[in-house]
């Protein structure tokens, strides 16, 4: 006989199991009698079950479940204006290493899952129920096919997008956008758009490369084409006259291509360099005194390659450099830009396809999002 058969076999009688249930309840408005009569449970009296707070959960995958808005919609956006707007930029076709961060925006979003709700340890800010209206745009429509085109349809995405009108005319005139990328040539629209707005800004610049190639030594020997890529973007954003002399490199640690020559060039465009290894001989504290210092009171904008972290730390990115930062190195420093005027920022190079299981990197891009949140939100809007 048996183990489970003897447990049921109790004074010569067998017992038949059942099912888990509910406690029962008496409900009002039913007789109980028929088995068969439909019973539900009603909340707080006449309350009945609410199936729409949170619902957001199971619908379309916004950032850390923000409300969805077709921002490229002139009559859409009379109704739901907004802020801050959170932008996907699906590119990758200006990459020298590995493909993937066109899937990037959809990573981040999926990694944010678990955000939209509570006050923030360090900071105290609730970044999602703040004064500021902030939304999820959606992914602007970029062909894969050829970059010119590409670009030119982001450029048109950041600039619809920020022409409209604030939510909040009193803090914000100008509505800013973070843009979740897409390999770093990416960023070279989101500073067009700026510049529109604000002028030339001060770029705060968190990688392992310093992306100010010149053209011609990387990509531009190919071709006029191939010279705009994900390493040369900063220098062409120099050329065009949209960044200002007081720029900075936060985390470098790649090779360069001229030992010395890359270096000259890059100072010309208008960047000092704070290595990775700055943070093991000055710390934390004294880089973000650094980087205040360098920009001072001018407009920033920041960019944060996600590979600027170590590959353990994010391992899914094209062109993974060992010796990076840790998740919350990156995090105590970008907090610690409370004051800066940041009017734009992204988040780029992030390829979910290198991932692991725990979905290491688009957690730490997520939260580094939240963080660059945090820092407009609390950024006057001043004209130029």
């Amino acid at each position: 006989m048996g183990v489970s058969f003897w447990l049921l076999a109790i004074h010569g009688s067998i017992r038949v199991a059942t099912a888990w249930e509910f406690p029962k309840i008496a409900l009002s408005g039913f007789s109980g009698d028929d088995p068969n009569e439909q019973q539900s449970i009603s909340l707080d009296g006449d309350r009945d079950v609410d199936v729409i707070t949170g619902s957001q959960f199971h619908g379309l995958k916004t950032f850390a479940n923000l409300p969805y808005v077709n921002c490229f919609s002139d009559e859409e956006t009379v109704s739901k204006k907004y802020d801050i707007a959170l932008l996907g930029a699906p590119f990758d076709t200006s990459v020298t290493g590995r493909p993937g961060a066109r899937y990037g925006p959809t990573g981040i979003r999926i990694g944010s899952q678990r955000l939209g709700w509570g006050y923030d340890y360090f900071t105290g800010q609730d970044v999602f129920h703040d004064w500021a209206t902030v939304v999820d745009c959606g992914d602007a429509r970029l062909t894969q096919l050829d970059n010119n085109v590409a670009f030119k349809q982001l450029d048109k995405s950041h600039k619809v997008i920020s022409s409209r009108s604030a939510a909040n005319s009193s803090m914000y005139k100008t509505p800013r956008i973070l843009t979740l990328g897409g390999d770093h040539a990416t960023t070279l629209p989101a500073l067009r758009s700026t510049f529109t707005h604000w002028g030339k800004v001060s770029v705060i610049h968190f990688d392992s490369h310093i992306d100010t190639w010149d053209p011609d030594v990387l990509g531009g020997g190919i071709s006029h084409y191939a010279g705009i890529n994900h390493g040369t973007f900063l220098h062409i954003a120099h050329e065009e006259g949209l960044i200002r002399n007081n720029s900075i490199h936060v985390g470098i640690r790649a090779s360069v291509i001229r030992r010395k020559d890359d270096i000259e060039n890059d100072k010309k465009c208008g960047f000092e360099i704070i290595s990775a290894r700055d943070i093991d001989k000055i710390g934390i504290a004294a880089i973000i005194s650094r980087i205040k210092e360098r920009v001072g009171d001018s407009h920033a904008y920041i960019s944060v390659d996600i590979d600027v972290l170590d590959p353990a730390f994010a391992p899914a990115t094209g062109t993974s450099e060992p010796g990076g930062w840790s998740t919350r190195e990156l995090l105590t420093i970008l907090d610690g830009l409370t004051g800066l005027s940041v009017i734009g920022a992204d988040i780029v190079e992030v390829s979910p396809v290198y991932d692991n299981k725990g979905e290491t990197t688009v957690l730490a891009a997520s939260e580094v999002g939240r963080s660059l949140l945090a820092l407009m939100l609390a950024s006057p809007d001043v004209k130029a």
